[in-house]
């Protein structure tokens, strides 16, 4: 059974200083009689809706799918990018030995020297599908697992296009293959380092901003996946959100006063609309989880109810020639500034007075 309450402080507030209606004692079905007319009001119109309870919880703006770059060729590092800047397929991630490490997209490292006889896989498909992409595909080869002639001609004619010598071989440490566009969040190296296979260069991100909560574990019920959350930014601006994802193992760190803290689950959530033009990269948001839903219940404004004198709470109706009268209402969910209301004469469509 839906719970139903007696108007508190919070409605309280609400309807203080309404007191150009004087407030009575019911009539016949618990209905009152308004003892004045105009109170500087305006009406609303009694409507069916979903009224949301949230909970608030702190959260932090960043981006998805943080992983670390590594090297795959010895060399020494002659350029890097910027923090912060997007790098896109077949574009230079960094340089070694003055020779660009350009992106490719996959989900297979390069792992091993890319020529004519070497045995057949998934990373020369992959290869091939990225030189369509770029538009280097002379030939119009088979996208497969052979690395044939077809495939050679590709890579030529990539190469040319770079401006270097066309040998038809992608050597290990020319490419870096990675799931899509990547951001550059952070440098691990500086120009001038020399790298050693296996040596980080740099913190990547994919494009997409997320929010990201440290969830306590006890209120994991709040989250599943596919829900829709409200995100507050900084700035004010409202936004909304999907959560992608929630952690199943629950992680406890240590208190600054090094004891243990309370165990949280990683909350990860898509915004509906880029944030991007806020610059709020590592800022701190409240997060809106839904608690409860009293869904498709009749309700209006807040501010709508009026306190009656012996208790309870009523509404103003207002007939179609502007003539009211009070009648008692029981209050259920209160969110989003509206009410569930039900009493006599409380249906949709009906009008109540709101005051200014």
């Amino acid at each position: 059974m839906r719970r139903r309450y007696v108007v508190g402080a919070a409605v309280g507030l609400a309807i203080v200083g309404i007191g150009a209606v004087a407030l009575a004692t019911g009539g016949e079905g618990g209905s009152a009689t308004a003892a004045t007319g105009d109170s500087g009001t305006t009406t609303a119109k009694v409507a069916r809706r979903d009224l949301v309870l949230r909970d608030e919880v702190d959260g932090m703006l960043g981006y998805a799918d943080a992983r670390s770059l590594v090297a795959s060729a010895p060399g020494t590092v002659t350029r890097l990018p910027v923090e912060g800047s997007v790098v896109t397929r077949g574009k230079a991630l960094y340089d070694v030995n003055a020779r660009p490490v350009r992106l490719l997209y996959g989900q297979m490292p390069m792992w091993r020297r890319l020529a004519a006889g070497v045995p057949d896989g998934a990373d020369v498909e992959q290869l091939e599908r990225n030189l369509v992409e770029l538009g280097h595909d002379p030939s119009g080869m088979t996208i497969d697992e052979t690395f044939d002639a077809d495939t050679t001609r590709a890579v030529k004619s990539w190469q040319d296009a770079l401006g270097v010598a066309e040998t038809g071989t992608v050597e290990l440490g020319d490419v870096a293959v990675l799931p899509g566009p990547r951001r550059i969040e952070q440098l691990a190296v500086a120009v001038g380092s020399q790298l050693q296979p296996g040596q980080e260069v740099m913190q990547l991100t994919a494009t997409t901003p997320v929010v990201t909560i440290d969830l306590d574990a006890r209120r994991q019920e709040l989250t599943t996946g596919g829900d829709a959350v409200r995100i507050e930014l900084p700035s004010g601006r409202t936004v909304g959100g999907t959560i992608t994802s929630v952690g199943k193992v629950a992680v406890t760190e240590a208190t600054a006063q090094g004891e243990p803290g309370l165990p949280t689950v990683s909350v990860v959530i898509r915004l509906d609309e880029p944030a991007n033009r806020d610059g709020l990269d590592g800022a701190p948001v409240v997060v809106s989880l839904e608690r409860e839903r009293a869904k498709g219940v009749l309700a209006v404004p807040v501010e709508a109810l009026l306190a009656l004198r012996g208790g309870g709470m009523a509404l103003e109706l207002v007939d179609s020639t502007g003539a009211s009268r009070l009648t008692a209402v029981e209050t259920g969910t209160f969110a989003d500034g509206y009410v569930e209301v039900e009493g006599r004469g409380v249906e949709v469509g009906a009008s109540v007075a709101v005051p200014h």
